[in-house]
């Protein structure tokens, strides 16, 4: 618990400076995140916050904004199901998640950096991606 106080401490100061409410459930969502070693669906996250009496609506407009403020990224399965994972703030990951279990690894690099300069050079600007690999994963093969 002791190196996880410093990821909740910098994703409410994140909250802070954004201007973000810091109430009972999004700490308790906050905690969830930092605690549990994978991506959790909002489902999943209202489940383990469930003394806090929030509703999943209150979990779902939490996450929005944790998402908004840059500390929580979400990423979408190819099913469409969402899951949400806490980052450092304005960092982002790309996975790897298997097709049948939905274990989700994070890929500690990005390489979109050529197709960003592509696009920036054909006059775009604001430059957005989202990248996720999906495969099956060994124990599921």
């Amino acid at each position: 618990m002791a190196n996880q106080k410093p990821q909740m401490d910098a994703a409410i100061d994140v909250l802070r400076r954004e201007h973000y409410r810091i109430t009972e459930p999004r700490k308790a969502m906050l905690a969830t995140l930092v605690r549990e070693p994978k991506p959790l669906s909002a489902e999943e996250i209202h489940k383990h916050i469930a003394a806090t009496k929030a509703d999943l609506v209150t979990v779902y407009r939490s996450l929005e904004a944790f998402e908004k403020a840059g500390i929580v990224q979400k990423f979408n399965l190819e099913s469409g199901k969402s899951l949400y994972e806490l980052v450092e703030e304005n960092h982002h990951y790309h996975h790897i998640i298997c097709r049948k279990c939905h274990r989700a690894e994070k890929l500690d690099f990005c390489e979109i950096s050529k197709l960003e300069e592509l696009a920036k050079h054909l006059g775009y600007s604001d430059i957005n991606h989202v990248l996720e690999l999906y495969g099956l994963c060994e124990d599921c093969r």
